[in-house]
């Protein structure tokens, strides 16, 4: 066997590692995301103690509730709905295994004027909402995904949400901010508490 042929050979060999590699990756994230999503239709299924604290800023356009569910004395979900200006709203959960955040789920709803003019001699509007699901593992953000869908008709939205298809997410910011805010959202006690987080940057 030539030299140059033992050569050939024993580089083909040494990329396949780095070939199957990716793949590997891949098959490790796949089977992560299949467990926080047992852990997700845990507490979905889980009857819950839940307690409600209403909160508004006096000085910015933000109000809501926030709800924290519990398990035990554990916090395992926490619900975020609140409005932030006259234009838009926004629904975020978050959920905890052992104190620990696992999955970030956001609904953005807003709501902008297209420029038209109704029959009836009102502005014409489009309604806007995009959905995050940002799966973590130790703080960290190892699948991002995001649908989104605009309609001129709200009633249509939902029908129109369920028929997009999730895509790998763009808004890394959204995400982070997700992240952040869920890892903190757990621990909060009263409504100042609520809105120093939500006011973090």
């Amino acid at each position: 066997m030539s030299i140059a042929l033992i050569r050939r050979r024993h580089f083909l060999c040494s990329l396949v590692p780095f070939l199957a590699a990716p793949v590997l990756l891949a098959d490790a994230v796949e089977d992560k995301v299949t467990a926080i999503r047992a852990l997700y239709n845990e507490i979905e299924g889980a009857k819950l103690r839940t307690r409600v604290i209403e909160f508004e800023a006096q000085d910015e356009p933000l109000a809501g509730t926030c709800t924290l569910h519990y398990q035990g004395d554990k916090v395992v979900k926490v619900h975020l709905a609140y409005g932030a200006g006259d234009h838009g709203a926004s629904d975020e959960y978050f959920y905890y295994s052992e104190g620990k955040l696992f999955f970030a789920y956001a609904s953005d709803g807003y709501w902008s004027f297209t420029g038209e003019t109704l029959p009836n001699g009102e502005s014409e509007t489009i309604d806007s909402t995009t959905e995050h699901r940002v799966y973590v593992e130790n703080g960290a953000v190892i699948r991002h995904l995001e649908k989104a869908a605009k309609s001129k008709n709200p009633e249509a939205l939902p029908g129109l949400l369920a028929k997009a298809k999730n895509t790998p997410g763009e808004d890394t910011d959204r995400a982070t901010r997700l992240v952040h805010r869920g890892g903190k959202a757990s621990s909060v006690q009263d409504a100042a508490g609520v809105i120093a987080l939500m006011l973090e940057e």
